[in-house]
């Protein structure tokens, strides 16, 4: 009997190709869709991360501001926690760094970490060659040594096999390499590693450091919390005065590479792809109705010779389950592509991301993807199987040909309310990243104007062969002038912004002798820049002068504010020449004159909340800047990006021990801090777009069916003298009750929906009628587009053919 169905099944669809076709596509699309964001949840929160004990592992460190991931430690912090802490088995730090190698004739930058060596067993790291490092190599004043990768060892080294011992130039410090990891540990403990260095811990001399620790056996994630919790007081204590802890908190260590917040739009994305696949399986639903009215005779029938209701709807089930089957062909492809797309889109953008997790078709996506086309049976083909089995003789033959078909039309109709209250669920999620996305992308950056034209890298220079601010600035004035000297150029700099991408920090700032507010002093964006930075990103000078020869080093302590800033601290008087203390309430504290005022700045990535900005000049930057590292900018009369060659030329030039790295365009440095968001509403966008399209086919199907059921109504309509109008009146009164019931349980729902799609840091609001009112226009032009050809078809009636064989 089973096989004599799916025979039967297959006959039906391959008897009605278009219906068959339109079927899977739909299907294909809707499953493809729910399991392209299902694969990105199984790789992002639901896959183990690749190390030993991995459920474990915690990450350590002090609460973010944000709530989201966890702060950085130093190394104090980190010295009064080892071997203090019962619940913990082992702990490690470590802190992604920039390493200038040099394998031949100048320094190459690459990607490493300096790492303590329980980070070894910790991640477990095993050496293809030689040794991992050992607590002796954390030891201060141990001799330098560093592990390599496999990449770079076989391409830089070409796979050497005496590499073992060999002295290589390491940030120009010479350095003996003990070991070679295998390509596998090439993402730990951060994104694209391929040098790994010690990390020797004394007290008050290391910061910035991410901390991680292995739970003992038996222990659990709430010991750890509370052993920390009490430890608090103590921490304080032992950090001394003029320190201060926030405190330590651990979460498990996933938390640090796919953070809270990108994990909850995650599962929004995915949550949003469930909704399409229902609306697809609605539809799909609805088309395997219509079949079902047309076999009722049929089924009728074989109900009367017997045919039990298990029986009517295993045969129409079995057509669902073959249609479902058939959409994996679609969908499959759609994951591929789509896991493709966000690789290409945002892993390669967006530095400090997971690609150890590979991302594509696993055993999990199979095994979910034949369980969905199972689930997506029973969705799409459960209601038009039970509509099958209650088949009736009598209604049957009382319905005729052309009847109204009774309960299976009721059905549908509701059905029909359920697509559109879907598509407006949908559509106003769309349209709220949309609308963010684009707010963002309208909003003119200061100092972007030439975003293409101006070319920016970092330098990282050998500590040993730079110990002062006084050396390193020699060395970037020399760069910034061979640099202007370089044909095609029209101005070079050196900072530590790029506005619109990279912030230099965050500092807080007040007038002198304010009292600290009680929530907290005022933060600016602050940039340390040369004199140049105004003509190479093109910023605007409102008032007074720019740092010139006569803002040295020696000299009394200058700054430039933006507009911004000027007017949040001096709203009814002139900035200039007035007094601003930086990091007030602190030791360090500084007081300085202002002696210009530009147009207001955004210095940090153009997704970050508005500051007042905040100017210093390099040359008196001593001690508060890493110059060791910092960022050149040339502005060039065409593509930024042919000037890649010239740059690390002029940097070689001067020095070939100095690292060049991150070498793009202004403009993609900008754009790399939009990738999340333009994900985000792409996704969403897509999402939107494939349930409308679904809406209206479904709709029209719908429509089409029910004009063609009522044919002999239309013709007598016709015979007695109704006029176009008047079976215009007829289809629409239908149309427009179905569509107002599903507009407003769509309100409903999408009400609370946007709430939950609300934050401010996207900048996407609930509720707003910019996107509210644009959805239901749309939906009802796709309704009434829908209704076009139907209406059309039922204005065409013949009477005489309609009524031809009564």
């Amino acid at each position: 009997m089973i096989v004599r169905e799916f025979r039967e099944a297959w006959r039906r669809l391959a008897r009605r190709p278009g219906y068959a076709a339109l079927s899977v596509a739909v299907l294909g699309v809707g499953l493809g869709v729910a399991l392209f964001l299902f694969s990105l949840v199984n790789t992002l929160i639901l896959q183990p991360l690749p190390m030993p004990h991995a459920e474990r592992l915690l990450a350590l460190g002090e609460p973010s501001s944000s709530g989201n991931g966890l702060g950085d430690i130093d190394s104090d912090q980190y010295l009064a926690l080892r071997g203090h802490l019962r619940s913990v088995e082992l702990i490690g730090a470590y802190a992604g760094v920039g390493v200038g190698l040099d394998a031949g004739n100048s320094a190459t930058y690459y990607q490493g970490s300096r790492m303590t060596a329980s980070m070894m067993s910790l991640f477990g790291l095993k050496p293809l060659l030689g040794r991992g490092l050992m607590p002796s190599d954390d030891e201060p004043g141990a001799a330098p040594v560093a592990l390599l990768s496999e990449s770079l060892w076989r391409h830089a080294f070409k796979a050497d096999p005496h590499i073992i011992g060999r002295a290589v130039r390491v940030n120009g410090a010479w350095t003996t390499v003990v070991g070679v990891l295998p390509a596998s540990a090439g993402d730990l403990p951060v994104t694209g590693n391929q040098v790994w260095l010690p990390l020797p811990l004394q007290p008050g001399q290391h910061r910035d450091l991410a901390g991680v620790v292995r739970l003992a056996p038996g222990s659990q994630l709430a010991q750890a919390r509370a052993e920390l919790d009490a430890w608090g007081a103590r921490l304080q204590q032992a950090l001394g005065p003029g320190q201060h802890s926030r405190g330590i908190i651990v979460k498990p260590l996933g938390f640090t590479f796919v953070p809270e917040d990108m994990r909850q739009w995650v599962w929004l994305m995915f949550g949003a792809a469930v909704l399409v696949l229902l609306l697809a399986c609605v539809n799909v639903a609805n088309l395997q109705l219509v079949q079902t009215l047309q076999r009722r005779h049929e089924l009728a029938l074989r109900s009367a010779l017997g045919s039990g209701r298990t029986h009517l709807m295993f045969g129409t089930l079995v057509e669902s389950l073959l249609l479902s089957f058939a959409a994996l062909a679609i969908a499959l492809p759609i994951v591929h592509g789509g896991n493709r797309w966000i690789v290409a889109m945002y892993f390669s953008e967006a530095p400090g991301t997971v690609p150890f997790h590979h991302f594509g078709i696993d055993a999990v996506v199979t095994a979910v993807a034949l369980a969905a086309a199972v689930l997506s049976t029973a969705a799409a083909g459960l209601i038009p199987a039970w509509r099958a089995s209650r088949a009736d003789l009598q209604d049957a033959l009382r319905d005729g040909a052309k009847g109204s078909g009774g309960g299976f039309a009721r059905v549908a109709r509701v059905m029909v309310m359920a697509e559109v209250a879907l598509t407006v669920v949908l559509l106003v999620g769309a349209g709220t990243f949309v609308r963010a996305v684009g707010s963002v992308l309208s909003q003119p950056v200061v100092g972007a104007s030439h975003a293409a034209q101006v070319a920016v890298a970092k330098v990282m220079l050998p500590p040993a062969a730079y110990t002062d601010d006084a050396q390193r600035i020699g060395f970037f004035d020399a760069v910034v002038e061979r640099l202007r000297r370089e044909a095609g150029v029209v101005n070079a700099s050196v900072s530590d912004t790029v506005p619109g991408a990279v912030l230099g920090s965050h500092e807080s700032v007040a007038l002198p002798g304010q009292p600290e507010p009680a929530d907290g002093w005022p933060r600016a964006q602050m940039g340390i820049v040369d004199a140049h930075f105004l003509a190479t990103y093109g910023v605007q000078l409102r008032a007074g002068r720019f740092f010139d020869a006569r803002d040295r080093a020696d000299s009394a302590p200058v700054a430039v504010v933006d507009a911004k800033m000027a007017e949040a601290m001096w709203p009814h008087g002139d900035a200039l020449g007035r007094k601003l203390v930086l990091w007030p309430g602190r030791s360090q504290a500084r007081t300085l004159t202002v002696i210009g005022v530009v147009e207001s700045l955004q210095l940090d990535g153009v997704l970050e909340k508005p500051r007042p900005g905040l100017l210093l000049p390099l040359d008196q930057s001593a001690g508060q800047s890493p110059l060791h590292a910092v960022g050149l900018a040339v502005r060039t009369h065409a593509d930024a990006r042919r000037f890649e060659p010239q740059l690390i030329a002029a940097v070689h030039a001067v020095d070939p021990q100095a690292a060049v790295y991150g070498v793009r365009s202004q403009a993609a440095a900008m754009a790399q801090g939009r990738v999340g968001l333009t994900v985000l509403s792409t996704v969403f966008g897509a999402l939107g777009l494939v349930a409308l399209l679904l809406a209206g086919a479904g709709l029209y199907g719908v429509l089409a069916f029910s004009v063609a059921q009522r044919t002999r109504e239309l013709g007598i309509r016709r015979a007695i003298g109704a006029g176009n109008g008047a079976i215009v009146r007829t289809v629409a009164r239908q149309l427009g009750w179905q569509l107002g019931i599903g507009l407003g349980i769509g309100l409903l729902l999408a009400v609370p929906w946007s709430a939950v799609l609300a934050d401010p840091g996207l900048r996407t609001r609930a509720h707003d009628p910019a996107v509210f009112v644009p959805v239901l226009l749309v939906v009802l032009a796709v309704a009434v587009l829908a209704a076009l050809v139907p209406l059309l078809r039922a204005l065409r009636v013949d009477p005489v053919i309609a009524l031809r064989y009564e």
